[in-house]
This record gives structure tokens, sequence and C-alpha cells, in this order.
């Protein structure tokens, strides 16, 4: 049987995680990344992201819970084992302020993340303009960490044809 040959396009956090995600699904295949940009060059480099779901109108809740509650199991078994420093993945503790009370005082990750509670009488005193607040612990991603442990992968990258004669062609790595 031929090997299954899979093109992901761009090298950013979303294309070198879905890169890795396949390689996991489809043992054995070969995926090659396209991108005219690799770190440390990519818009993915100059941010750095906490785990905080937000609401898209025309997806179930049921269906947004699902994709939390995987994506932050992925990343806590990252920031729970040895390899989180590289990865740049490790839990942190925080609160989420309002100036006015939300709809939903709890959301439907609340039970997702660690630790979820309203915020008390004497920490909203912090911040007077907010009248409430909710404190928990969720997990941030260094992606600039994130991308260069994710290249680490054992899968093949190449700038695209047209970019080959510029500076962004041969910063991506094959293995």
């Amino acid at each position: 049987m031929d090997t299954a040959r899979i093109a992901v396009v761009g090298a950013g956090v979303i294309g070198l995680s879905t890169a890795v995600c396949i390689s996991k699904l489809v043992p054995g295949c070969s995926i090659t990344i396209i991108s005219d940009k690799f770190t440390p060059d990519t818009t993915s480099d100059v941010a750095a992201g906490m785990l905080i779901p937000h609401i898209y109108p025309d997806t179930p809740i049921h269906t947004l819970k699902r994709w939390f509650q995987d994506t932050f199991d992925h990343l806590y078994a990252i920031a729970c084992s040895a390899e989180a420093a590289d990865a740049g993945v490790h839990l942190v503790s925080g609160w989420q302020i309002f100036r006015s009370i939300p709809a939903e005082e709890v959301p439907f990750w609340a039970d997702v993340v660690l630790g979820f509670r309203k915020m008390t009488e004497a920490e909203l005193k912090k911040f007077p303009q907010h009248v409430f607040g909710q404190a928990f612990t969720t997990l941030k991603c260094e992606t600039s960490a994130y991308l260069s442990w994710l290249e680490k992968s054992p899968v093949k990258t190449q700038a695209p044809a047209q970019a080959l004669n510029n500076s962004t062609a041969g910063k991506g790595k094959s293995e």
C-alpha cells in the first residue's frame, strides 16, 4: 500500500499543530508543511495565549465545550510533562472581571478549567470599576516556544514554489 502523502498549508500554531495531530492519527504518512514563513517569522511567534473559549453563534455549545475540553486536556498533558518548559505550556491562575454582570455567571467551560469560582467581594474591591468576576486556573501557551517544540516533531516542511528564491526559503525543517 502506498504511503499517504498529506500537505498542510501554514507553519503557525494551527498549521504545525494540525500536522502533528495528523501524524498521530495517520501513522507512517508523509506530511509536508508548506509556508512562506516559519518560526521565528510567523504571526504566531509574537503571540501568547491563555486558553479561554469564545462563543461562535452558529456552533452548538456542546461542540464548543468538546473542542475546549480536548484542547485543555491536550495542553494540560504537556504542562504536566517533562517537556512543559521546552513547549512553553504552563498553568496560569487569574481573574476575568466584568463591568456588568454577564448573562451567564457560570460559563459553559467552568467545569473544564481548574478551580473555577466567582470572585469574592474582597477581591472585587481591588477593581472598583467592575461588579463581577471569576477566578480560575487555565493554560498559557508561549507560542514562540511552542512552535519550536512542534517543529521538532518528525514532519517535513518546505517553502512554497514561489518563495523558493526569497529569504524565507529553507527556514523550515525536514526530518
